[in-house]
């Protein structure tokens, strides 16, 4: 049979085994401590090494944004610069084939004007020739008319006889063509000879 412990004084035997429980318990808590402050350190650790590569990304972040924002403000301007080469020599070409244009519209122009200058001399100098063969020919049917003109005037021949004695009474015949020019020249002032030309006459023809 087992031995009970029933009486009210201590027993010895019991306190031992309390005690040993006690001491069991008591190195069981302190691994279980030991073991917590092992934990919390490797955790403490953990989280300080967190910290760190997180500042470590902040930094890696800041500096790969900062580098992302030269890299592309540099990008931007390279950009503006090749299109600003661009648009000048776009516009050099643009000007270029504007001069061209011109170039090619005032040779036309002048061209036109050349063909209009040679048609209205062409055409002038058909005129002036028309007009000296006009002019030509007129002179020529004048000298033509004056030269007729002249043969058609009698030579001047011998005077007529006068009338016979005793035949006053009877009318006188019509004086021959000439005759009545003669005295009307007379009668006006002016002595007329056939054959010579009145030069009021002859200015005016």
């Amino acid at each position: 049979m087992g031995h009970h412990c029933c009486k009210p004084y201590i027993c010895l035997q019991c306190l031992d085994k309390t005690s040993e429980r006690a001491l069991a318990k008591e190195k069981e808590l302190s691994i279980e401590l030991a073991n917590i402050r092992d934990e919390v350190a490797f955790n403490t650790a953990k989280c300080e090494k967190l910290q760190k590569e997180k500042e470590t990304l902040e930094r890696r972040f800041e500096e790969e944004l900062r580098r992302l924002g030269w890299q592309q403000q540099a990008e931007v301007q390279e950009l503006q610069e090749r299109l600003q080469q661009q648009f000048q020599a776009e516009s050099a070409r643009l000007q270029a084939e504007h001069q061209d244009q011109l170039l090619r519209m005032r040779c036309q122009h002048q061209e036109q004007v050349e063909d209009i200058t040679a048609s209205h001399e062409a055409a002038l100098l058909e005129m002036e020739n028309n007009h000296t063969v006009a002019i030509t020919i007129l002179q020529d049917d004048h000298d033509h008319k004056v030269q007729d003109c002249a043969g058609s005037i009698p030579a001047p021949g011998r005077r007529h006889a006068e009338p016979e004695a005793g035949a006053g009474d009877e009318e006188p015949a019509d004086p021959p063509a000439g005759e009545e020019d003669h005295r009307a020249g007379k009668a006006g002032g002016k002595e007329y000879h056939p054959g010579r030309k009145d030069p009021g006459a002859a200015a005016a023809e």
